[in-house]
């Protein structure tokens, strides 16, 4: 199942964490934030302003797409919140990660 960044909604910085709407498997729009922390501590930004934490995001796309796909079917009523546990468990050994 293919999952991308809905073209008619770029990712933004709202509130400290950058907002997306992840189209999934071609045809399901579903919003999805990443807190700062996963993109400072995982992603490496270089601080918590808005384009740092937007450089962070892009470069760090297609994990978080990954992220996002394995957490779609998650219920929820609206946005999708994925924190560093999400993250950590992708990467065991990682620092923060429960191995």
């Amino acid at each position: 199942m293919s999952t991308e960044i809905a073209k008619q909604k770029p990712p933004a910085v709202v509130n400290g964490v950058v907002r997306f709407t992840a189209l999934i498997g071609g045809r399901v729009n579903q919003e999805f934030e990443v807190s700062a922390d996963v993109l400072v501590e995982h992603f490496g930004a270089a601080s918590r302003s808005d384009d740092d934490l937007l450089e962070a995001f892009r470069k760090g796309k297609a994990e978080i797409l990954e992220v996002a796909a394995q957490s779609a079917n998650t219920p929820v009523n609206g946005t999708v919140a994925l924190g560093t546990g999400d993250f950590s468990e992708l990467n065991p050994g990682r620092p923060g990660s429960s191995s």
